[in-house]
């Protein structure tokens, strides 16, 4: 199924839809949207391209290509392209997109930075990859999420339903404080319990209004898509890893009231964390990066004092 897509416009571009591509499994192609750049009065100035979904030819092709005329370039119109593009995947319940590009072509990589990727490594091109018979044998690797915009989605509506501001927790939460992509596989919140047991019910139809399903009801899981995202108890903050709930800085963001972990808290919780049974055996490396990761920021806040 491919969206509308009249809203691909910003106040500098908008991107005119040439054609579709239905999916080509014998060749694993995805479904994919092609594009004209053009300027407000219509003028043509590139092109681009949206894969749909992932698999092992995305990772190496991206889902996203780009390419704009010589007599227009300098104007960063390809990381606007892009961020436009990214409203389209989100269409299609994407949690992150792939964008890759040779090593040599440094502009390229440049619109990457722009866009907000985060680099993920430099790949070999398998011999079976149409880009190996061009003559092409590695690949710089960027990734883009989109989970942050989709927990202020569920934010703002929490807000607005609950009149409750929710935490987020887990990676996500971390990435935020960090600053940088930790690669973070659901999205992890914290609520007040009784939205978990006397709201339960209505917590479960503001959900599925934001198009999700319960996945898991032991563990307050739902899935869109790409997106899962999970519920717990913030009370159970306090116990766990002694966190203290009253001074928890509260974030607001784009129409969203969020609480937010400061890393010495963050510290607390991934160290409780590590003398879990369960993550002791299976998440302890994982753990123990999150550690150092945090020890390191918290010795350069010092530093910088």
């Amino acid at each position: 199924m491919f969206y509308p897509v009249e809203d691909l416009r910003d106040d500098v571009i908008c991107l005119q839809l040439d054609h579709t591509c239905e999916a080509q499994p014998e060749k694993r192609w995805l479904p994919a949207y092609y594009f004209h750049i053009c300027l407000p009065d219509g003028t043509k100035i590139g092109y681009c391209d949206l894969r749909i979904g992932h698999n092992d030819k995305t990772y190496i092709g991206g889902n996203i290509g780009y390419g704009i005329d010589e007599a227009h370039r300098g104007h960063h119109y390809a990381a606007r392209a892009c961020a436009l593009l990214f409203r389209q995947a989100q269409k299609h319940r994407m949690a992150y997109v792939i964008i890759t590009c040779v090593p040599e072509n440094l502009a390229s990589a440049r619109t990457c930075e722009l866009a907000g990727g985060r680099f993920v490594e430099t790949a070999p091109i398998p011999e079976d990859n149409e880009m190996y018979a061009e003559g092409k044998r590695q690949v710089m690797i960027w990734r883009f999420d989109f989970k942050y915009g989709e927990f202020l989605s569920a934010a703002a509506k929490i807000n607005e339903t609950f009149q409750v501001s929710p935490l987020l927790f887990g990676s996500l939460g971390l990435e935020r404080r960090l600053g940088i992509s930790l690669n973070s596989d659901d999205i992890d919140v914290l609520l007040p319990e009784r939205l978990l047991t006397d709201d339960w019910q209505r917590l479960i139809a503001m959900m599925e209004e934001l198009s999700y399903t319960l996945q898991d009801e032991e563990e307050h899981e739902f899935v869109k898509g790409d997106f899962r995202m999970a519920f717990a108890s913030i009370e159970n903050l306090e116990p766990f890893a002694g966190v203290d709930l009253n001074h928890i800085p509260l974030i607001n963001d784009q129409g969203a009231s969020y609480y937010l972990l400061e890393l010495p808290d963050y510290l607390r919780v991934y160290e409780a964390s590590s003398k879990d049974g369960y993550r002791k055996n299976v998440k302890s490396k994982q753990d123990q990066q999150k550690i150092d990761l945090i020890l390191k920021a918290l010795e350069e806040e010092n530093q910088r004092r």
